[in-house]
């Protein structure tokens, strides 16, 4: 058998057992309180995971939805409006093309570029480190991550290359890892990013709640920078790094380094921050000002959906500033999409009264957390999110633990807000293996300058630096701001 049989074997197998998983597991005899229709859903459920860990999120996502209307009582009607016809779906789609249009025109690029090339950072080896992280990070908030994170390696490798720094070293594989710790702590930065945008779809399908953006983002920012902070900490106190070689560095090193911008990249940068300008002042203005009601009505999607619009029809030097199909066909994380797509219907049936699995956890998890405090509730959904994100795609990890536990944290009177802040940025802590989220996977594919032993010898040590930073400092803040 050749290696390719041999690998087609093993998918078909996958495929197989999903199938059955999702099909099947409900025929088995329920466990009360769980109904057979709940049955029919946590099979549904596990194998969506199943197939999600194991094969991708495209065609179980889809077989997913068919399975929720094939055994799990649903209408296709309820379960496309539920996935494709939510506003959670179409903010994710429109703010991915914003991201792609960011990327495409190289105004990430010019941005990474600008920030390492100041004058005050050259010859301060931490310094330098610590702006480089914080340009990744920035650029990671308002555009696409992965593009990101290929972008700001390969000025990296640069950089490496002429001050004398080999593959495998030290200093490079540090910041290989860094820069996809910092790349995943910008994705966490603004709820209208997709696991925010899905999760506090998620809440508010659940309490009928909203987060306030501006609040989201300044529980955000302090934690990631914080968190930054440590991991040159790390480097520079634990792992005794030697950085001395980007000494070397003066304002001649980026001479040839071209900082102008074209029409088209102001244009989009332009765009670009007036689109997170405008989803932040329904948080900042008074509801009755005239600028914040228009906007609370069309809501952060309607924006989305304007600003795209007048992309589209707006043409520099002849050409739209965004190529719709192109942006599409290049930029667009489909992914993401499909993920949403089965993501919101199942998890409000997951948390149906007629299912039963709610009343199940409540039943099995109420003597483990009866007694415990607000801190160690919270410290117990932390650790859960930062355990379970490493080993499953870190986009439905907050989905899946949000239902699950929302209801004890109405029961201890913690805020469903503070909750769901709290998953969903630890959700981004999804480094150590290649199942953790997309970033990861290209992390650890990354093979020709840092080696998988680097990645769990840095990785494993900041992920358990962070998970102490949103204990200590995380979940103080977040009750206190929600």
């Amino acid at each position: 058998m050749t290696t390719r049989m041999r690998q087609d074997s093993i998918y078909y197998g996958k495929a197989i057992i999903c199938m059955l998983i999702m099909f099947g597991f409900g025929y088995l005899p329920p466990i009360e309180p769980i109904t057979p229709l709940g049955m029919h859903i946590v099979g549904i459920f596990f194998g969506l995971l199943f197939g999600w860990m194991t094969i991708g999120l495209i065609w179980p996502s889809i077989m997913g939805c068919m399975a929720l209307v094939l055994v799990g009582g649903m209408k296709v009607g309820a379960v496309l409006s539920a996935g494709w016809g939510s506003t959670t779906l179409l903010l994710i789609f429109f703010m991915v093309m914003v991201a792609g249009i960011v990327e495409q025109s190289g105004v990430s690029h010019f941005i990474a570029m600008y920030f390492i090339t100041r004058k005050w950072v050259l010859g301060k080896p931490w310094l330098f480190t610590f702006v480089f992280l914080m340009t990744v990070f920035l650029l990671a908030a308002v555009t696409s991550t992965i593009p990101t994170i290929i972008i700001c390696w390969s000025i990296w490798y640069s950089i490496c290359n002429q001050v004398g720094y080999k593959p495998y070293e030290p200093f490079p594989s540090f910041m290989v890892v860094g820069v996809v710790m910092a790349a995943t702590f910008g994705l966490s930065v603004f709820p209208f990013r997709p696991v925010g945008i899905l999760v506090f779809g998620i809440l508010e399908d659940l309490a009928g709640l909203s987060v306030n953006y501006l609040t989201y983002t300044c529980f955000t920012i302090p934690l990631s920078l914080l968190c930054i902070l440590v991991f040159c900490a790390l480097g520079k106190l634990v792992f005794r790094i030697d950085v001395s070689l980007l000494r070397q560095l003066t304002e001649e090193s980026f001479a040839d380094v071209d900082l102008t911008l074209n029409k088209k990249q102001k244009a989009v940068l332009i765009f670009v921050v007036t689109l997170i300008v405008l989803l932040l002042i329904p948080s900042i203005l008074p509801k009755t000002f005239f600028l914040a009601a228009l906007l609370n009505n069309i809501q952060a999607v309607g924006t989305a959906m304007i600003l795209v619009a007048i992309m589209c029809c707006l043409k520099v030097d002849g050409e739209p500033i965004m190529n719709f199909k192109q942006v599409c066909s290049k930029g667009m994380q489909w992914d993401v999409i499909f993920l949403t797509s089965v993501v919101m219907p199942i998890s409000s049936v997951l948390t149906a009264e007629e299912a039963g699995v709610t009343a199940f956890l409540l039943k099995v998890l109420s003597p483990f957390f009866e007694g415990k405090s607000t801190l160690a509730f919270l410290m117990i959904a932390v650790a859960s999110a930062v355990i379970i994100t490493n080993f499953a795609v870190n986009n439905v990890v907050g989905a899946i633990l949000l239902p699950v536990f929302y209801p004890f944290a109405l029961a201890l009177d913690i805020s469903p807000l503070a909750l769901t802040s709290l998953l969903v940025f630890t959700c981004h802590f999804a480094l150590l293996t290649p199942a953790a989220s997309p970033m990861a996977a290209l992390l650890h594919g990354n093979t020709s300058w840092c080696r998988t032993g680097d990645i769990y010898k840095y990785g494993v040590l900041i992920v358990l630096a962070s998970f102490l930073v949103s204990c200590i400092v995380g979940i103080p803040y977040a009750l206190l701001l929600f």
